[in-house]
């Protein structure tokens, strides 16, 4: 999917805006616009495009994502099959100039300088202050005017000063989309998404965008920094992981749910991922889960 560019001023018009989003699945096309972004996952859980970074995410994500980097959240296909279920989120947009021009002249601070150099990578907060920026959005979304912009300072200062985070797209990533270009392969990441645990054929997505197989290969390198090949593993892989969480499933039941035709495929792109086997990951989290359970008895 070309990422669009979305034009926030029709809604954007003070310094920062905030909205509460709660639907049956998450309506976000691949896209890009002109501020800053912070998104705060309250409940549901899919795959997140930041840049040319694919992950995971589940309920307490938070990103910082700045003007001009693409993302997008696609939640998972029970989201769009179980009316039961609910995607939540607090979106929070941050005005460009107001940032880099008051916020930043006026602090002269060097740690807010390096987080808004992070944010076009995409920062994941995480840990302790993942739990104070998600108290202060939703304590900030209910409260009056002024109350609510003190707390949008005090979130600001949150994410300049923590070290609990994670940037998310490779450091030479650079957005070479442009918004006058064709809307090529708006359907791509979506089919993607909906079809990674059956094979996806190359011929199949370049005819989506209306291109050759050697001319959308060359296409996609070039606007990802990567081959649409390892972008599939990397869905692939990331659902596996999801899988492992659980015992509930063998080795051979992940590996076929997650899109692969044979052992050998998925232990080989899971240790070129991952850095460790399936197996051995599986282990990590077990035991991980358990000595946080024997930590909160």
């Amino acid at each position: 999917m070309k990422p669009q560019l979305i034009n926030l001023d029709f809604v954007l018009k003070g310094d920062f805006l905030m909205k509460e989003i709660t639907a049956p699945y998450f309506i976000n096309t691949h896209h890009f616009h002109d501020d800053y972004e912070l998104v705060y996952v309250v409940e549901s859980s899919g795959k997140r495009i930041i840049g040319n970074s694919v992950g995971n995410f589940k309920k307490h994500d938070m990103v910082l994502v700045s003007p001009n980097l693409p993302h997008a959240w696609f939640n998972d296909r029970e989201y769009y099959d179980n009316d039961a279920l609910t995607a939540k989120s607090i979106v929070t947009y941050f005005r460009k100039n107001w940032i880099e021009k008051q916020l930043l002249d006026r602090t002269g601070g060097e740690k807010f300088k390096t987080m808004l150099d992070h944010a076009s990578r995409g920062i994941k907060i995480t840990g302790k202050t993942n739990r104070r920026i998600a108290a202060m959005l939703d304590e900030a979304l209910h409260a009056p005017e002024l109350l609510k912009a003190a707390q949008i300072l005090m979130i600001l200062h949150e994410l300049s000063e923590t070290t609990e985070f994670e940037l998310l797209a490779d450091a030479h990533y650079v957005n070479s989309y442009d918004q006058h270009e064709a809307m090529r392969i708006n359907q791509v990441y979506e089919y993607v998404m909906k079809n990674f645990t059956s094979e996806i054929k190359l011929a199949t997505v370049a005819d989506m965008a209306h291109m050759s197989p050697n001319a959308f290969s060359r296409y996609f390198k070039s606007r990802t920094q990567k081959t649409f090949s390892l972008f599939v593993n990397e869905i692939r892989i990331g659902h596996a992981c999801k899988l492992l969480q659980s015992e509930d499933f063998t080795m051979s039941q992940i590996c076929y749910a997650s899109g692969f035709q044979s052992m050998t495929n998925f232990t080989k792109f899971f240790k070129r991922f991952i850095k460790k086997s399936p197996l051995r990951y599986r282990k990590d989290i077990i035991e991980l889960n358990a000595a946080y359970k024997k930590k909160t008895i």
